[in-house]
Parts: C-alpha cells; structure tokens; sequence
C-alpha cells in the first residue's frame, strides 16, 4: 500500500506542469536556423549548439536575450532580466494608460509595441484599443493620414505635425479585432490577444497571431545582458 501511495504521487508530480515559465524563440538566422523555428519552446535545461554565422533570439518570462555563434549555451538565462514592474508598466501602455505622444521625445524612436505603422502593413496585435497608436517614420514635414475600417466603412482623418513621429487613434474609427483598415500607405489586419502573466505568454500570442513585427519590436524592448 505505501508503494501504490508513492507510486501515484510520483506520477502526480511528474504530470504537474513545471513551474518554470516557457522559453521560446522569436528569432533564427544562420545554418541552424531550421533546429530553432519561430515559436519554439525549449526546457530550462537545453544545451544549445551553434555554429559560426548563427544567431538566436530567445524570450523567456524576464525578457529577450541574443546568442550568437559558435558556441554551446543553456537556454535558461543566468542574469536576472528585466522585472516584474516593467512588464506591468508594458501591460499599463497597451490599456491606454500613458503619457502625452506626439513630439514629446525627440525622434526618431525605436517602434514600441503597441504602434502600429502607417507605412507598412501588418497583422497588429492588441490588448486594448485604448492603447493602440500610430507609427510613421518620415517625420521632416506636417501630413495628414486617413485612417478607414474596410469592413464598415468608417473611416478619419490623423494630423502629425513636423517632427511627430506617434498619434493617436482616431476616436471616429473604433477597432474590431478581425477587421482590416487602410491605415495611411498601409492595409493592416487588426487582432485582440490575451497579453498573459509574463513576456513569454505574450511572445507567444504574438507568434501564434502571426503579429511578426511586433514580436521583434519586443525582443528589443526587453532585451537583457547575455553571456
């Protein structure tokens, strides 16, 4: 009896899902590129071989870390990556809740998340439409951007002055996830996704919503000291 009773809580503990938080990869160049495809989770414990010429961007819950080749690296990260308050502080811009955009900061500024652009189209991942704004990179001189939905029709005019890289959403158009909208020279697919609890649960919704550019956009963002 007390083997049965050892037995069964072996097999619990063994089915219990880790308690370590998944590390994936959102990024691959390089001749081992095809062993380390977009959205693949690796254990803590990985021992990763790369060769010369390859590089690998890997997202864990604390952030992003690049590992490039030759070499043999453990997946996990040693240091201790970026913290809680900035993923709370990520997760506060994509409910709207900020500061003043426009040209505040000098540009130009590296894309942020939650921009979506309105040079290039995408498929856009979101939280919130609260916390969605728009992204140009040709800042030199005022212009004016029409923002449509090309499922209702609705659609709104978005000012930037010069030197204003970021705007707001136009109020006028509201964001449904699964409609498309002309977004200035840009036609982007919009999507609403569970952020998650960490990084990694949101790189990983990102990837499995083919959101591509913003998981880069995150690699930067929370990316940490490797090796």
């Amino acid at each position: 009896m007390k083997f049965a009773h050892w037995l069964l809580g072996a097999l619990l503990v063994a089915s219990a899902p880790s308690a370590s938080a998944a590390i994936i990869v959102v990024r691959a160049t390089g001749p081992s590129a095809g062993q380390y495809p977009v959205g693949k989770s690796l254990p803590d414990n990985a021992s990763l071989r790369l060769r010369g010429g390859d590089t690998l961007v890997l997202l864990d819950p604390k952030g992003s870390r690049t590992l490039k080749g030759p070499g043999i690296f453990s997946a996990a990260a040693s240091g201790s990556g970026a913290s809680v308050s900035s993923f709370n502080a990520l997760m506060a811009s994509a409910e709207g809740r900020r500061g003043r955009v426009g040209a505040v900061r000098p540009p130009p500024q590296p894309r942020q998340l939650w921009q979506t652009s309105s040079d290039r189209g995408e498929t856009f991942c979101f939280v919130n439409p609260a916390g969605v704004l728009i992204r140009r990179e040709s800042v030199a001189t005022p212009s004016m951007i029409t923002v449509s939905d090309l499922t209702s029709g609705k659609g709104a005019a978005v000012r930037f002055a010069a030197a204003q890289q970021i705007a707001d959403w136009p109020a006028g158009v509201p964001l449904v996830s699964g409609h498309r909208y002309k977004v200035g020279a840009a036609e982007s697919l919009m999507k609403q996704v569970s952020a998650g609890r960490d990084y990694a649960e949101l790189g990983s919704a990102l990837i499995q919503n083919g959101c591509m550019a913003q998981v880069d956009a995150l690699s930067i963002t929370t990316a940490v000291a490797s090796n």
